[in-house]
């Protein structure tokens, strides 16, 4: 192999890797969002409130 096609194959490796990291990560964000709109909806906080006594 040339230098030149091993240098081609190499980027071609990090180009599919940074796509397939890209693709996970909009899938996480996707379904955190969607997992925190299922759980405001249903009613329950996020955090619970304390009160203070009177």
């Amino acid at each position: 192999m040339k230098r030149t096609e091993i240098l081609i194959r190499q980027d071609r490796i990090v180009y599919t890797l940074l796509i397939v990291t890209a693709a996970i990560g909009l899938a996480w964000v996707l379904w955190r969002h969607q997992y925190l709109l299922s759980r405001s909806h249903l009613g329950t906080a996020a955090a619970p409130v304390a009160t203070t006594p009177r």
